[in-house]
């Protein structure tokens, strides 16, 4: 933890002792007659986190939850932090080909992750067994149903809530702000889709034992096999957008890394003024492929050191509906096509192609306009050198109502 901020170091040490608390705890309940259910339980979680599927650089998702819920409907004790605590330590995984375990991973990253599965399952089995309590007559199958939809929120709400907060301090951004992206309410929203297997894995194990639920997993490994092939799909979509990208940089050798600027500009503008996680993902791939239109762009017009002639203009000023003609062609990119034609048009209805104006633009349209510009005035053109990025700020900021 050397190097973090103090809140950071007080939050993980924090979660980690509470952690640890609870694993005590479990260890205390544990029986002789409970440790091989404990240990089977404990590899299925190892087997499904070994096997997630990573969504963005924050949050990945597995079955696990659906494991540990049938574990707190089995045990409805603490030896549910022991099996949400142990898997964390000692599951292996791939990332970006690279294959990781706890040899090679900070034991600190592990022990929290470990710790907050722990705290997440052990509050949750608090939560069933008081609900069943007071709802001893609403049994299926001799589980309490109140108690499971207790389960499934505390649960959500304690793992959800902890990762949130870390989060949100790495990245030094609010609770708030967080809370209301749209990765967690995907990562919600899964925990809860997962929460029937749980209770499946629960009734067979009760019914016939560990060996029915070996049986009963295969099929689930072969499901996220399938939902792995679609998230690898996603991923060689966004790297084609890359390289569509380069080859647009790299057909203008005055703008060079230009496209990834101006993606980075209006990222961090879309994010200011608080756009869903979606919505920015948008105005990324647009930003990134705002020029691709220059591609039927003559190279001697592209590359010309002077200023250009009137004909070589009116050619230019082209490249907005070349660029949405080419993408109105991909599969979901009509929205990052209708950003891109109208990049170049102006707030008092003067800019191209269409003339129009004010708020007939598209507002992710004047973000990439914006950022665009501010590029191409802080880095150095044939005609002219850099600017400050103040004194574009400043020449954006009189544009306002005009240009912007």
């Amino acid at each position: 933890m050397k190097g973090m901020p103090m809140k950071l170091k007080v939050y993980i040490t924090g979660i980690i002792l509470v952690g640890i608390t609870a694993v005590c705890f479990g260890i205390k309940a544990l029986t002789l007659e409970t440790l091989p259910t404990m240990v089977f339980f404990s590899v299925l979680i190892i087997v499904a986190e070994s096997v997630a599927i990573q969504l963005n650089n924050k949050i990945s998702i597995s079955v696990s939850f659906g494991i540990g819920l049938a574990s707190v409907l089995i045990f409805q004790s603490y030896v549910v932090a022991i099996i949400g605590f142990l898997p964390m330590i000692f599951s292996i995984q791939s990332v970006e080909g690279k294959i990781m375990h706890v040899f090679n991973t900070p034991f600190i990253k592990r022990a929290f992750n470990g710790c907050a599965f722990a705290v997440s399952l052990a509050m949750a089995n608090h939560a069933y067994i008081l609900t069943d309590r007071y709802f001893q007559d609403v049994h299926f199958n001799g589980f309490n149903i109140p108690g499971i939809f207790m389960l499934v929120v505390i649960f959500s709400i304690f793992d959800a809530g902890i990762f949130i907060g870390l989060v949100s301090l790495l990245e030094n951004n609010s609770f708030i702000k967080m809370i209301n992206q749209e990765t967690w309410l995907i990562f919600i929203v899964d925990l809860i889709a997962i929460a029937p297997l749980g209770i499946l894995i629960a009734t067979i194990h009760s019914k016939y034992g560990m060996f029915a639920v070996t049986l009963f997993f295969g099929p689930l490994l072969l499901a996220r096999f399938s939902y792995k092939l679609y998230i690898d799909m996603k991923k060689m979509y966004s790297e084609t957008i890359l390289a569509l990208s380069n080859a647009i940089d790299a057909k203008d050798q005055y703008t060079s890394g230009h496209s990834h600027r101006v993606a980075q500009h209006a990222v961090e503008i879309s994010k200011i003024m608080g756009f869903s996680e979606s919505k920015v993902d948008t105005i990324h791939k647009a930003a990134i492929l705002h020029d691709i239109g220059k591609i039927g762009i003559d190279d001697q017009i592209l590359n010309k050191t002077g200023r250009l002639e009137d004909a070589e203009f009116v050619e230019i000023k082209k490249h907005p509906e070349i660029g949405a003609n080419i993408l109105m062609q991909v599969a979901n990119l009509s929205e990052v096509a209708r950003i891109i034609k109208h990049h170049h048009e102006r707030y008092d209805g003067t800019g191209y192609p269409e003339g129009i104006g004010k708020e007939q633009v598209p507002m992710e349209s004047y973000i990439i306009s914006i950022s665009d510009a501010f590029d191409a005035m802080t880095t150095d053109r044939p005609y002219r050198g850099a600017m400050d990025s103040n004194v574009a700020i400043q020449i954006i900021i009189g544009e306002s109502g005009k240009q912007f």
